[in-house]
């Protein structure tokens, strides 16, 4: 190893030693690196492995009445020397008794990378040394924790390494980095000849650290109010629903118009996908996400899980969480009088919309969530090859809703992961295949604003 790299990770090891008396330090590395990881097997580290300056956490922390404010204060020079690090640590944080706030942990972590801030790429690269080789010395007692939660999922160990700002676990993860529209659709249309008997959908996120979650479940708020809003939507916009026969008609048109919905966008074309990885946040690495199910598990609009699920908004939080805890309690539907009461309620509901509907609900089926292909008589969906996910009562409390187990894994079973770099250039390779706003999005403001901008600075 070189000598640089000893030092490195001799520091690393003494950063984590110190935490063991200080744990808001290894609190703050799991909340920002560690539970990504040992979830996902992968964490987009850009905040900390790009060459930013300090931003403005002086002015956020000192305005939150935070001490950790003097981190950033001109008095306190960052340095290298671990040494250094630490007593600045000690004298201004000490052995903090409380949990720090999200900001006051993206701050520390940022401060104790700062001696490496610079585009210099020596600096980079020990930064990004330095970072995996503090990862490595968390990671067993991470690991060690998290089993005991856990133990189908956890993984052993970790093989940590770093692409465009992503780190990795190699053990579980394979990252594929989409530098060309043609050599993306050959790794697709390899992976689609490899598996025939099931079928691939894709999603793109503009951002790598976005979860993979339908809109519901993106905020306490929404997920407490989803039948408020649900209930709302249509009273105060009644004539946009007057067409709706069913309730996923309904979350349908209400995901059209961006109510939070338990429906998650996908589409069966992997170039919509790209382009919306692509269309926004041009900064950030993006990624395309992709979803494998069997061929027999898709469900269509008329689908008596997809009538059941769709079904649930139309209920206030209490009453699915009690379902939700009824369908996890270990006994069997029909000897569970509150479940036969409470399913006997959601199956009324759904025989109001759809009177042939058979009123026998599997506790199962309320847990899943199902993939959609819905009617094609919305322009967007068709132009986009769009479909859903439609989410159940998932698996926190009736409002999570864990959709990690459907990503494609490779013949190795690790998960294959795409990452999006220089988007412009993607996007330009893209509208040479009429994949652009205009044509993916057909309303007439969008097409008006993508001509408008496709001329914008033009000489004729």
């Amino acid at each position: 190893m070189e000598k640089y790299k000893e030092s490195l990770h001799s520091d690393a090891r003494q950063l984590t030693i110190y935490a063991r008396t200080s744990p808001y330090i290894s609190r703050a590395f799991y909340h920002i690196f560690g539970k990504k990881l040992l979830e996902e097997g992968c964490v987009d580290c850009s905040y900390v492995l790009k060459a930013l300056g300090k931003g403005s956490y002086y002015s956020r922390l000192n305005s939150q009445g935070s001490n950790l404010y003097k981190l950033y204060a001109k008095s306190c020079m960052t340095s290298e020397n671990i040494e250094i690090t630490l007593e600045y640590l000690e004298a201004i944080a000490g052995n903090q008794d409380r949990n720090l706030s999200p900001l006051e942990e993206e701050a520390l972590v940022y401060w104790i990378f700062l001696p490496y801030t610079s585009t210099n790429t020596p600096k980079r690269e020990k930064k990004k040394e330095y970072l995996i080789a503090i990862l490595n010395c968390f990671a067993p007692e991470w690991i060690e924790k998290y089993n005991g939660i856990n133990e189908e999922s956890s993984p052993k160990q970790m093989d940590l390494h770093e692409k465009n700002n992503i780190i990795y676990d190699a053990e579980r993860c394979e990252l594929e980095l989409i530098d060309s529209v043609s050599g993306y659709v050959k790794d697709i249309s390899r992976m689609k000849q490899q598996d025939t008997g099931r079928i691939l959908y894709f999603r793109g996120h503009s951002r790598f650290s976005y979860a993979l979650l339908p809109s519901i479940k993106r905020s306490p708020g929404w997920q407490e109010n989803e039948n408020r809003m649900y209930q709302e939507l249509i009273i105060r916009c009644a004539s946009d629903f007057a067409q709706c026969q069913s309730h996923l008609d309904y979350l349908v048109e209400m995901q059209h118009y961006g109510l939070p919905t338990r429906l998650l966008d996908i589409t069966e074309n992997p170039l919509v996908a790209l382009y919306f990885a692509c269309c926004s946040s041009p900064e950030d690495v993006g990624e395309v996400i992709v979803l494998q199910t069997q061929i027999a598990a898709m469900k269509y609009a008329k689908s008596d899980t997809a009538a059941i699920l769709a079904a649930l908004p139309v209920f206030d939080a209490s009453f699915r969480t009690k379902l939700y805890e009824s369908c996890i309690n270990g006994i069997p539907e029909e000897e569970d009088p509150e479940y036969i009461s409470l399913a006997a309620k959601l199956a009324g509901e759904v025989k109001s919309k759809n009177p042939g509907f058979e009123p026998r609900i599997k506790k199962k089926a309320l847990l899943s969530h199902v993939f959609i292909m819905p009617l094609r008589n919305n322009r967007r969906i068709i132009k986009q090859d769009g479909s859903f996910i439609l989410c159940g009562l998932g698996d926190g409390n009736g409002e999570g809703n864990s959709l990690r187990g459907l990503r494609y894994r490779n013949e190795s079973g690790k998960k294959l992961i795409f990452i999006v770099g220089n988007k412009e250039n993607l996007l330009h390779e893209l509208d040479q295949f009429s994949v652009n706003k205009a044509s993916l999005f057909p309303e007439i403001d969008d097409v008006a604003e993508y001509i408008k901008l496709k001329y914008n600075g033009s000489d004729k």
